[in-house]
């Protein structure tokens, strides 16, 4: 059996690795604060890798790095708010992707309805139940049932080519 040509302008990722992130990079995402308490303590990091599976059950995913600091608090959490980054939120980014950071500081939480930090000025917010953990690679996929949702007045950040954008009003 022969190997097929490579189609033209395609990258071999086993050959070049960096390709992968460089693609990935073109997608255009929302930016999210990932929280959750667990005995007493809060946790939290930004993520882009958030996903709506399911309507019914109303099923979302977030997919946190196994070498995160809050890895370990997340494996526990019985509930996590996803908070969507609204435009002008870059700065709570940048503190929640930064290990060491007094994230909590950075901004006023709330205590949401199941318990896990809610952010008021989020475009929008997201609170549920952990359903399942899967290991996915070097990330763990979380799987919660929504139970609450918060819309907010504002845009949602965008992250695009590694920097944050603005969405243009239709």
């Amino acid at each position: 059996m022969t190997t097929p040509e490579p189609v033209p302008g395609s990258t071999d990722i086993r050959h070049e690795p960096a390709a992968l992130r460089d693609g990935l990079a073109r997608m255009a995402t929302s930016v999210s604060v990932v929280t959750a308490e667990v005995d007493g303590r809060r946790h939290g990091f930004t993520a882009n890798s958030v996903v709506s599976v399911s309507a019914d059950p109303p099923l979302v995913a977030i997919c946190l790095a196994s070498t995160a600091e809050c890895h370990e608090a997340f494996t526990r959490a019985r509930t996590v708010a996803v908070n969507v980054l609204a435009d002008g939120q870059e700065r709570l980014s940048r503190v929640f992707a930064t290990r060491g950071a007094d994230k909590f500081d950075a901004a006023p939480f709330t205590t949401g309805d199941l318990g896990a930090p809610v952010l008021p000025g989020s475009a929008v917010a997201l609170e549920g139940t952990v359903h399942s953990r899967h290991r996915a690679g070097d990330h763990t996929m979380i799987l919660f049932d929504v139970a609450y949702v918060r819309i907010g007045q504002s845009a949602p950040l965008v992250y695009q080519e590694r920097r944050f954008h603005r969405l243009d009003a239709a």
